[in-house]
């Protein structure tokens, strides 16, 4: 029988999973914290669980996502750019940033993407499948234990577009603040997307409370749908208008991504 894939279940979930099975409640908030706010990386790491509920654990789930395939490491920053491998042997990357004070790791939501940004290696090769809330998450974690630095800032803007995997972006995230879980301020969780309109009006009106990033790239729809091909179907005038309803205040600023693209959107007609 294929274990099922527990990192990534929330609290309720472990607490269902563990009524279900005959084991007391609190040992949810106890698996949750292994796997959350210690980082554990094996079943066997979680010590003070009893022997019964170890035993159905390690029979019935494997905890561990991916696997470090390979760092490289940059030769100005400090600055590192992990690729790992999924179960099912496929390749994404995440980027760790140390500056100063600041750790901030890039982390992917889907093996590939299927936006088609003219700019974005990533859309050559095409879209393959969504990461879970827990292969979101299994990045952050394994950062964690190959960096001596605390992460401060966790930003959705690696391989794939978030809002293409909307409910397991936001559980990640979800868990990424949630004091019991890896206790991340709202306003240093940052989610990008390329201008997926329907979720971005979703996101809005659920009040999602962590920082919105609109990849915009270019001042014009006629560059824009040149590079970024979705702003036939939602333009720039349509997401400029949804963000008009977006909450922002001094603390939480809708924060427009711009890459500068030779003789294509850096002219003085652009910056003004």
């Amino acid at each position: 029988m294929r274990q099922k894939q527990i990192k990534g279940f929330n609290l309720d979930e472990l607490f269902v999973m563990c009524e279900e099975n005959n084991f007391s409640a609190f040992r949810a908030k106890q698996i949750y914290h292994w796997m959350y706010r210690h980082g554990a990386l094996d079943i066997s790491d979680m010590k003070n669980l009893p022997d019964d509920l170890l035993k159905y654990l390690k029979n019935n789930f494997t905890i561990k996502t991916l696997e470090v395939e390979r760092i490289q490491n940059s030769k100005t920053e400090d600055t590192k750019k992990i690729l790992f491998k999924t179960r099912d042997g496929k390749l994404i990357e995440s980027v760790s940033m140390i500056d100063k004070n600041l750790h901030t790791v890039c982390i992917s939501s889907q093996v590939g993407c299927n936006v088609d940004c003219k700019f974005c290696a990533t859309g050559i090769m095409g879209f393959t499948r969504n990461l879970s809330c827990g292969g979101n998450i299994d990045q952050i974690i394994q950062i964690t234990n190959l960096r001596e630095e605390a992460i401060t800032n966790v930003v959705y803007m690696g391989m794939g577009e978030p809002f293409l995997n909307y409910n397991e972006v936001i559980k990640s995230a979800n868990i990424l603040h949630d004091p019991n879980g890896m206790n991340l301020g709202k306003n240093r969780i940052t989610i990008s997307t390329s201008g997926i309109l329907p979720k971005i009006k979703q996101y809005i009106d659920e009040r999602q409370p962590y920082k919105l990033a609109i990849s915009l790239n270019a001042t014009t729809d006629a560059i824009r749908t040149k590079i970024i091909p979705i702003n036939k179907k939602w333009n720039i005038e349509m997401i400029l208008n949804e963000l008009d309803h977006y909450p922002s205040d001094k603390k939480n600023m809708v924060m427009l991504e711009y890459v500068l693209l030779k003789d294509i959107n850096d002219s003085k007609e652009d910056a003004e």
